[in-house]
């Protein structure tokens, strides 16, 4: 009888190189350039080390992990960054061939998506649209509206116009 050979999917995770980005403008960091090789696709991928420790919290909070990478007060020397780096991606490749993590990793890099959602693990939040309706709507600011009957001044606005615009409003 023949053999048959299986093919199983081999995950492949690296991080080659960090960068210094400067998104939004004025406020530069590091990012990790994450390459996975999953199922005969190339994804590149880039993270924060604050991603990346995000989805150590939750992790740890259902398996036992490997240690994780301290954040140091000097993180942009390069010494510090390259040792970072390393300790990164074999974090990575040791979550991945955890099994029970596996799914997780790969939803952190946006390869696959996870079905149930974790906590901590909303890394594309500038992505997501309101999809309900606002539960309230008001026609008339409800903090501005003035009861047309009372013959008390309402001081509180009186006081925040004065402060504003000065005493001749």
């Amino acid at each position: 009888m023949p053999k048959i050979l299986i093919s199983v999917s081999m995950t492949q995770i690296y991080i080659p190189r960090y960068r210094l980005a400067d998104e939004p403008p004025g406020k530069p960091h590091y990012v990790y350039v994450v390459e996975v090789l999953e199922g005969g696709k190339h994804h590149r991928i880039e993270r924060r080390y604050s991603a990346f420790h995000c989805l150590h919290r939750e992790l740890r909070k259902c398996y036992s992990t490997p240690l994780f990478p301290p954040k140091r007060v000097r993180s942009c020397q390069p010494k510090v960054l390259e040792r970072r780096r390393q300790s990164l991606e074999q974090y990575l490749q040791a979550m991945l061939r955890f099994g029970p993590s596996r799914a997780q990793v790969l939803a952190f890099l946006g390869v696959k998506k996870l079905k149930g959602s974790l906590e901590c693990m909303d890394f594309a939040a500038e992505e997501k649209v309101m999809e309900h309706q606002p539960i309230y709507i008001y026609k008339k600011d409800p903090y501005m509206q003035i009861e047309e009957n009372s013959h008390l001044p309402d001081v509180v606005i009186q006081g925040v116009l004065m402060g504003l615009y000065g005493s001749t409003h």
